[in-house]
């Protein structure tokens, strides 16, 4: 069995190449730190592109959304709505009012993803790390902001003094997430942002305890390559937590949850102090442009 923590741009593209190379399903642990009320709905993210990216919906270029989607809900409000900074289409919007329509009737998150995920036709179980709301909160030289407000308004501009987690002390995980932690034979943390996209849930107690405890493999791969992430503000973040820009300085921060971390080819020079650190790096092509490297990555990960 396989579990796969996941989280932002970086973890749909290895999704994908997972879903072409493994025939069995996987549990897909997925981040709910960017969840917002906007618009008057609840919107989920990083839970939506792992539907619309295992459903072949995802507009790829963008890295978000629904390909083909229309803005004219959006275009209606522009002049009226102080929310309107952030990006939603008609077609996206029916996911937003149907999970918020079901959350009114009682239905908690891990619910109504299920219910998605079999509407999506998705083989792979979905689940999100927690039902209990947990905001992503970035504390920078422009106030305390939702992770949302920073990136998407904000455009990741303002400086960043630390990241909070809101709600987390208390966050419970939602159902199936430690049986899947505790049950699998290998766990994989996907090359999302650590900070914002992967620690929301990881620093859950119940779930980090769980982390700690299992004896399975829990392979990492990197974000990071030649001391840059592969894409957002991954970089930032880590140094707002006093972590290098690094694979070492990413083996670090993950030092309680990973037992393997696997980097791309151009860093085989830090191998030496991933080892010294008690952890076994492999080296490899991460980058993943197309299908074809996607899939690549997903049998290499397959073989540790």
């Amino acid at each position: 069995m396989i579990t796969i923590i996941t989280g932002g741009t970086g973890s749909i593209k290895l999704l994908r190449g997972l879903d072409l190379v493994v025939n069995e399903k996987i549990n897909i642990i997925v981040n709910v730190g960017d969840n917002i009320n906007l618009f008057g709905y609840y919107i989920c993210p990083d839970i939506d592109t792992t539907l619309y990216g295992l459903s072949n919906r995802l507009d790829i270029k963008r890295g978000w959304g629904i390909k083909g989607d229309t803005f004219d809900f959006l275009e209606s409000i522009k002049e009226t709505s102080e929310e309107s900074w952030f990006q939603i289409g008609d077609k996206d919007l029916e996911t937003h009012n149907k999970r918020t329509n079901l959350i009114k009737n009682g239905l908690n998150l891990a619910e109504i993803t299920k219910i998605f995920t079999e509407d999506f036709k998705i083989r792979h179980n979905i689940i999100p790390a927690s039902n209990d709301r947990i905001e992503t909160t970035i504390i920078s030289d422009d106030g305390e902001m939702h992770l949302q407000e920073f990136w998407v308004k904000n455009k990741g501009k303002p400086r960043i003094l630390d990241v909070r987690y809101k709600g987390i002390d208390s966050a419970k995980p939602a159902e199936d997430v430690i049986q899947s932690i505790k049950e699998a034979d290998k766990i994989l943390i996907s090359p999302g942002n650590p900070i914002s996209s992967i620690s929301p849930t990881i620093f859950i107690k119940e779930i980090k305890e769980a982390l700690q405890e299992t004896q399975s493999k829990k392979i990492l791969v990197s974000p990071i390559i030649q001391k840059k992430s592969v894409s957002g503000p991954a970089g930032k973040m880590l140094q707002a937590k006093d972590y290098d820009v690094s694979v070492t300085g990413l083996t670090e921060y993950y030092k309680d949850f990973i037992t393997d971390i696997v980097i791309d080819k151009t860093d085989i020079g830090e191998k030496k102090g991933i080892e010294n650190m008690g952890k076994i790096p492999h080296v490899t092509n991460i980058l993943m442009r197309n299908k074809e490297e996607e899939a690549e990555l997903a049998r290499e990960l397959m073989k540790i």
